[in-house]
């Protein structure tokens, strides 16, 4: 049984890049006194602390490589590659709400700044020198751009009409020429373009299921496909783009696992030997300008912290990088895998998932917890995850569904669900998957809880009020306790907390199949909601809220728990007074495993960590009531 503090793992290094000449490395040391920069030469080793004291920080390498350009919270830097000295080259002003927006490869001399003025978005070019040029100005954002190399505009992809259509168009002598319109919620996304081909490349679905990579040919003045999922699976993931060939390189798929396929036979050689190198893991790719070497950072589930690797396609070599770092900071040992699982559900759509084995533990006797994730229009892939990581070292079988409303794997996934996100289809996903995993000899069918956050603790509570028999309890983190109603005061308290940028959610949520508007579907969550059937409750519920959390009202969380114990059942909950719509401190992030341990514990007997005393304090503080004392514990 590994100590609690063991999952509270993060990364040390983070924003890593390979400059375009290949010959250095970029990266962040986080500590808690904030960022620091630190270039490291290829060919030696050798590191060099350009800045320190950094907050918010973010770099992005000129297509050149001459220079990397850092933003932080005061505005955006310039490091010269020739003298590695970093200088403030634009300061923001604080009215304007300015933020780094994007690098372009293919014009080396600028970055591209993104501010909001008087409610208009602005884009402006900067130089090194700091001197800034207006690029666009429009009502609505911009979701990607490219560049030419003289810093213009040369394509865009914006939001626009009163339906936010992405709409992408080519720049051209002062004129806009509109190519392609994507509807709704279909993604839209620029990746490159090539001037002697006269064409540009696109991952969008235009019209179909799955988003794939897609090129438009101003000779033919056609769109055409470039490349599908070969299994047909999943959505288009990620890409690699080289600006020297002006052509992609390789393009991923993650369904279960993260699929590289390559463009060409050189390519698909290149991705094939990476994937046999590092079979367990998933890979991001990043190249020098001219291909010869590649950056490769893997990520495992069962290993908390990424490791990255230099490749050098032309010898095979695949070196370690920051394995100094790895070693002094001691990463945490293997944890457990996630295994992709894919079941059936009762109206028969195939659908996907992961389970989790605890290790010396017969699978079939282990209690079966299943996880579940926020949104709900995102996923859960297969990486490093704390709170999963600690259930199965304390001997769970954790099962992680991507329910219907998961993205990834097309449209028709997201939008299966059709709304019914009550005492229906999702939580149906759920049970059929729970029931496939027993009905394969993992899980203790007598042993079984229901854990997640946001729409994952909606969900949980939902299982245990319509299934109160079956599960032994749940965790519910920063929970809605009715979603019509949720749904109905987000849309109409949005905000840039809620969603940065974007189609408002009042367009959104209809499109995404949850008519807040509809008073019949308003009633029926209503009906069907943890807050309607608290009187049916037999297992306990744990809730964690945080007090400044601008996604779901605390007062909505208290209201529900006020609930539960008016209808005398057993309900814990714990207010961090730091937490917005998660914990946002170490030791907040501490305490809600520890809850989520705890409940476990009690409930179905595995090992249960010692709390420090700075961890008992907290809980004293902020653990309102507790069912094994049924009494306040703090006011």
């Amino acid at each position: 049984m590994l100590p609690r503090e063991h999952f509270l793992a993060r990364a040390e290094l983070v924003d890593v890049r390979l400059s375009p000449d290949g010959s250095r490395v970029s990266f962040l040391r986080r500590s808690e006194r904030g960022a620091e920069l630190v270039l490291q030469d290829v060919a030696t080793g050798a590191q060099q602390r350009v800045a320190w004291g950094l907050q918010r920080a973010q770099t992005a390498w000129s297509g050149d490589g001459r220079r990397l350009w850092l933003a932080d919270d005061q505005g955006l830097a310039v490091v010269e590659a020739s003298t590695l000295v970093a200088r403030r080259a634009y300061k923001w002003d604080s009215r304007r709400s300015q933020s780094l927006w994007m690098v372009d490869a293919r014009a080396p001399g600028v970055a591209v700044i993104h501010e909001k003025v008087d409610g208009r978005h602005r884009y402006l070019a900067v130089n090194a020198a700091g001197t800034a040029r207006l690029l666009l100005d429009a009502a609505l954002p911009l979701r990607s751009a490219l560049l030419y190399a003289n810093g213009e505009l040369a394509y865009t992809a914006a939001w626009d009409g009163p339906r936010y259509e992405t709409a992408i168009r080519q720049h051209q002598d002062g004129k806009a020429r509109e190519l392609m319109r994507c509807a709704g919620i279909e993604e839209c996304r620029l990746v490159g373009f090539s001037e002697a081909q006269r064409a540009v490349w696109v991952l969008s679905q235009h019209g179909e299921d799955k988003l794939a990579l897609r090129r438009f040919s101003s000779g033919s003045g056609k769109w055409e496909t470039i490349q599908r999922d070969p299994a047909a699976m999943a959505d288009a993931d990620e890409i690699l783009w080289s600006a020297e060939r002006e052509n992609w390189t390789a393009i991923s798929f993650h369904d279960g696992r993260r699929r590289w396929v390559g463009n060409d036979s050189t390519d698909r050689a290149v991705v094939a030997a990476l994937e046999r190198r590092l079979p367990a893991a998933n890979l991001q790719l990043s190249a020098s300008r001219d291909g010869t070497l590649l950056l490769v950072r893997a990520q495992e589930a069962d290993v908390a912290i990424d490791r990255y690797y230099l490749y050098r396609p032309d010898r095979g070599q695949l070196v370690p990088l920051f394995a100094r770092e790895h070693a002094t900071t001691r990463a945490p040992a293997l944890g457990a895998a996630m295994h992709p699982v894919a079941y059936r559900a009762r109206d028969g759509m195939l659908l996907h998932g992961y389970v989790l084995l605890p290790s010396g533990v017969d699978a079939a006797t282990a209690p079966l917890v299943a996880w579940l994730h926020g949104g709900p229009v995102t996923r859960t892939y297969d990486q490093y995850e704390g709170s999963m990581q600690l259930l199965v070292n304390r001997g769970y079988a954790v099962f992680v569904p991507n329910f219907r409303v998961s993205t990834g794997y097309g449209l028709s996934y997201v939008l299966a669900a059709k709304g019914d996100v009550g005492d229906g289809r999702v939580l149906s996903d759920l049970v059929d998957g729970m029931d496939f995993l027993l009905a394969e000899g993992i899980g203790d069918r007598a042993r079984q809880a229901v854990m997640g956050m946001s729409f994952g603790g909606y969900a949980s509570l939902l299982a245990i009020t319509h299934h109160p028999a079956r599960f032994r309890f749940a965790f519910a983190g920063a929970p809605p306790t009715d979603y019509g109603w949720i749904k109905q005061w987000q849309a109409e308290h949005d905000s840039d907390a809620l969603h940065p940028e974007g189609a408002p959610l009042s367009l959104q949520f209809p499109q995404l199949g949850f008519p807040y508007r509809d008073a019949a579907w308003r009633a029926k969550m209503a009906r069907e909601s943890p807050l309607a059937g608290v009187r049916s409750l037999e297992a306990p519920a744990y809730v964690w809220a945080g007090e400044r959390d601008d996604h779901v009202p605390l007062a909505s969380i208290v209201k529900y728990v006020s609930e539960v114990r008016r209808a005398g059942k057993a309900v814990s909950v714990l207010i961090d007074p730091e937490g917005g719509h998660g914990p946002t401190t170490p030791l907040g992030t501490e305490a809600s495993l520890y809850m989520i341990e705890l409940a476990a514990h009690r409930h179905l007997g595995g090992g249960l960590a010692p709390a420090s005393p700075d961890l008992q304090a907290f809980m004293q503080r902020n653990l309102r009531f507790d069912m094994a004392h049924q009494l306040p514990i703090a006011r």
